[in-house]
């Protein structure tokens, strides 16, 4: 291809602390009252200074270790000047010249094949307050000021909207996993920058850089890069390289729109923050930081294709959710792992996403699930039955055994009944009997389909074939 789009992401991960970066104050913006979770420190107060939270080191090294970064032994606070009404003190403390960490890399699966996207950095430093945009007016709600942040600057490696949804997608999984960040986009704990440029690969000539700020959903992150890159691909066939630029998303228009030009670092005016000491963190702490992280989702879908030979996509469904992951697990002990994964990924997770719960809010265990298989296999209750029972098992606290006793589930295998049910068919569609008997043999799932309705189902279609053939031939 001609054009070669080429994309860099910035993310804003809130790390999961009880209280802010530098202050008290309780770390939840989310559902509580503007402007009441705040102090003079996380509003800048004249005379207040800075006092770091321990814990946000040590949530931002296991984040670090996760991403197979290199963690820094020694690395220090600067202040990041810049005027803006979402932060009180006219700059943020940040990490510039020597972050907590570097050269990292997150794998993912683009066109069928494992590529390798870097990460130039993570540094730490404090949210900003929120901008509420009313009518006429802005607010600002300074809940959100001064929540520790980890911020994740990959290296351009990205040549699409879909692989850089992709890297986002395995970002927040690790995150999740590592319990670091919530990964909530929509209430803002975790938002993307992306930065985008396109590359005409028969002149080596490429527009100049533009960043989409504050992206909070993957769909906006792929819409913005595919209606960004148009833009660029236009620019270059038309002989022109753009400006760079500082842009915003319309999502209701689903466009991108300039804010500003693009800062340059020098803008800035980046000096190490003289209130907060230096980081030093020793090699012992980074070892019992990688001793508490547990297995990653790159390595569990690993795991899980091998040891139970699972499909890809089903081991990667299974990595996202850690309750379902061990669920799978605890359930395939007790029963074929095959018959497991299909219930799990097919009826159980369908009901769940329904009535948007998690499966530890239902009555539904591995021991259930596994007796309920058990059922099917030994061919007491049909596929249609074991759905019902499902729904009852995951609703209430009652076994499986009580709920078949009670609705009389229990399947009808007796032949005598079964021949019964048939003359009974036979005599109602007598006509049909004739033709079938006569040879118009397509009649035969006629006589099927019957039975199953007499049966309700509860009678395995193998058997009724069989009893079927035995009377009509």
């Amino acid at each position: 291809m001609r054009y070669k789009t080429v994309i860099g992401l910035e993310i804003h991960a809130q790390l999961l602390t009880e209280s802010k970066a530098f202050c008290t104050c309780r770390n939840d913006s989310s559902e509580t009252e503007p402007n009441t979770n705040i102090c003079p420190v996380c509003t800048a107060h004249p005379g207040t200074l800075p006092v770091l939270n321990g814990k946000m080191i040590g949530l931002s090294v296991k984040a670090a270790l996760a991403l197979k970064c290199s963690i820094n032994s020694i690395s220090n606070f600067d202040r990041k000047n810049y005027f803006y009404p979402d932060m009180p003190k006219g700059y943020q403390i940040t990490q510039y010249f020597h972050p907590i960490a570097e050269n990292g890399k997150i794998e993912i699966i683009s066109n069928r094949r494992k590529k390798m996207v870097r990460i130039r950095r993570i540094h730490m430093e404090e949210d900003s307050a929120k901008l509420i945009h009313e009518d006429d007016r802005t607010l600002v709600d300074f809940n959100r000021s001064g929540i520790p942040l980890i911020e994740i600057v990959t290296e351009p490696d990205m040549n699409s909207a879909e692989e850089a949804v992709m890297f986002l997608e395995e970002l927040r999984n690790i995150l999740r996993c590592i319990k670091v960040c919530d990964g909530n986009l929509e209430n803002g704990s975790m938002r993307c920058d992306v930065n985008i440029s396109v590359m005409d690969t028969q002149t080596g000539i490429s527009t100049n850089r533009v960043e989409i700020k504050n992206l909070n959903s993957f769909r906006n992150v792929q819409r913005a890069l595919r209606y960004e890159e148009n833009i660029h691909q236009n620019l270059l066939m038309g002989g022109e390289k753009g400006f760079q630029s500082t842009k915003s998303w319309d999502e209701k228009r689903r466009i991108t729109m300039v804010m500003r030009d693009k800062e340059t670092e020098m803008d800035y005016r980046y000096f190490p923050e003289p209130d907060l000491p230096l980081v030093e963190i020793l090699e012992t702490e980074i070892e019992r930081l990688q001793k508490l992280i547990p297995e990653l989702p790159s390595e569990k879908r690993l795991r899980f294709v091998e040891q139970y030979h699972l499909k890809f996509e089903e081991a990667r469904i299974l990595s996202i959710s850690p309750e379902l992951a061990v669920f799978f697990e605890q359930t395939a002990s007790l029963a074929e792992a095959s018959e497991v994964i299909k219930w799990i990924l097919r009826d159980v997770k369908r009901y769940l996403n329904e009535k948007k719960i998690n499966l530890s809010e239902t009555c539904l265990t591995p021991e259930k699930l596994a007796g309920l298989l058990d059922w099917i296999k030994t061919g007491r209750i049909s596929y249609h039955t074991a759905k019902e029972i499902l729904i009852a098992l995951i609703e209430t606290n009652r076994a499986s055994e009580e709920i078949i006793s009670e609705y009389d589930f229990i399947q009808q295998n007796d032949p005598d009944i079964l021949n019964d049910f048939l003359e009974q068919i036979i005599e109602e569609h007598f006509e049909e009997y004739e033709a079938y008997c006569l040879g118009k043999k397509e009649l035969f799932n006629f006589f099927v389909g019957k039975m199953m309705g007499l049966t309700k189902g509860r009678t395995r279609p193998e058997l009724i074939i069989k009893t079927i053939k035995n009377r009509l031939g």
